[in-house]
């Protein structure tokens, strides 16, 4: 890196966080920054939302718990999938996998239901893998 190269510098932003039309808080390297966007444009995970010559401010989505369905049957998948929409939760779709954000209840009712193929995982949930047929969410 040269001594004209901007710094990077990274936004910490949790997945339910990537809608708002306004974000105001502190860069991981401590320094404000205000956001105004579009709300049918989430931010994606690395992506720049601010840049001059000195800095640039890529958005860093956080890992947070999720519930992860193993499985590579098409039912198994389609009743994960409905029993998980009728909680109104967006469904991600990350390497292969079946991924909802953690819910205490729910991984009990879906670890009830399917057993060893649901476990409990640390992902970082981008709308860019957000599985949807319609709708304004992600």
């Amino acid at each position: 890196m040269h001594a004209s190269d901007p710094k990077i510098d990274f936004l910490p932003l949790q997945w339910y966080e990537v809608n708002r039309t306004v974000i105001r808080r502190k860069t991981e390297g401590g320094s404000d920054v205000s956001l105004s966007r579009f709300p049918k444009n989430p931010i994606h995970d690395g992506e720049v939302v601010y840049a001059t010559d000195k800095v640039i401010v890529k958005a860093r989505i956080q890992p947070c718990t999720c519930i992860v369905l193993h499985a590579d049957d098409m039912a198994t998948i389609g009743s994960f999938c409905f029993d998980v929409g009728n909680r109104h939760l967006p469904i991600f779709c990350i390497d292969d996998q079946i991924v909802v954000s953690y819910d205490g209840r729910l991984f009990q009712a879906l670890f009830g239901k399917y057993g060893e193929k649901v476990k409990m995982e640390t992902k970082v949930l981008d709308a860019e893998y957000t599985i949807k047929a319609f709708g304004n969410y992600m």
